[in-house]
């Protein structure tokens, strides 16, 4: 087991992509546009698909079980097309395997535990064997209040399941005649952006052999941005912290003030005035107005008590 540090960066070798969009826009052909990947037809509609490369079709979640890493050793990219049908097989290899949790075919509660759990642990696996992960949905819309927002097609419950494996969620959608993929979340559509990119026109079909690896390449730099940015601001609160521990005196506390002020990211500063509210309360020290800096708690209390009109 190892602990990594808040100041230590944590690479993502391998992030989780989610797509879904309305049926024949496109989503299986831009799956093929993985790095070497290979295609789980759980929907059966690879043959609609352009740019197909290596398929296989999947007829039960025993074909998931048999694929170890012997077998996807010649790939660098899984593809699971459609994510919802996936889900479904999951659900009926547990009503056939542990009929009390899904009667019927029908997930009881502990059945959706146990969806998610085994669904989980397939993500991890593949990840662990060094393979980009593309999930593929189908679109629903759904009514949240007054507002119909489209998500991904999911089974009840795994719905919160997937969103959280997946670290980029894109909606595939057709803006006049372009394609667009979108990973920014709207009042119209769900989504997850953690590099902030722009909405994506897909190149022709012709042209669109390599999209998915690029995203997953630059998705990849993303994170580790994002990551080393994390570290970075963790390294500077630990020097903070360090350094707080050497003030012993409210000379060296009030000369401390102007630097905290100067700090000029906005997520290392609350985070070291909270350190030097704690440092000032652990030397006693209090905030005297009249010297517009901290002195011991008794000065300050003298100098409250002399304002206090006879």
């Amino acid at each position: 087991m190892r602990i990594i540090k808040g100041t230590e960066t944590i690479p993502v070798e391998h992030p989780v992509f989610l797509v879904y969009g309305q049926p024949g826009i496109g989503k299986s052909t831009l799956g093929y546009s993985c790095k070497n990947p290979l295609t789980l037809d759980f929907d059966k509609g690879a043959h609609r698909a352009a740019n197909r490369r290596d398929t296989l079709l999947i007829d039960s979640w025993a074909d998931v079980v048999a694929l170890n890493r012997e077998v996807l050793a010649p790939y660098d990219s899984v593809i699971a097309d459609t994510v919802g049908r996936c889900l479904d097989l999951i659900v009926s290899d547990i009503a056939e395997t542990d009929p009390k949790k899904a009667p019927g075919g029908n997930p009881t509660l502990q059945g959706y535990g146990l969806l998610k759990t085994r669904f989980r642990n397939w993500m991890a696996q593949l990840r662990s064997w060094d393979k980009d992960v593309l999930l593929i949905a189908h679109d629903k819309e759904d009514k949240d209040g007054d507002t119909r927002i489209v998500r991904p097609d999911v089974i009840g419950g795994s719905y919160a399941e997937i969103m959280k494996v997946a670290d980029f969620v894109a909606y595939l959608y057709m803006s006049g005649k372009d394609r667009l993929l979108d990973f920014n979340p709207t009042d119209r559509w769900v989504g997850k952006n953690p590099a902030q990119w722009k909405p994506v026109k897909l190149p022709a079909v012709a042209k669109a052999q390599h999209v998915m690896e690029g995203l997953f390449d630059d998705g990849r730099k993303a994170l580790g941005g994002i990551s080393e940015e994390s570290a970075k601001v963790m390294l500077q609160v630990d020097d903070w912290r360090t350094a707080l521990l050497d003030y012993t005196t409210a000379e060296e506390c009030n000369g401390a003030l102007a630097d905290i002020q100067e700090i000029k990211s906005p997520i290392v500063k609350p985070q070291v005035e909270t350190l030097f509210r704690e440092r000032v309360k652990a030397l006693g020290l209090a905030y005297s107005k009249r010297s517009q800096g901290f002195k011991s708690k008794a000065e300050v209390d003298a100098e409250k008590a002399e304002a206090v009109p006879a």
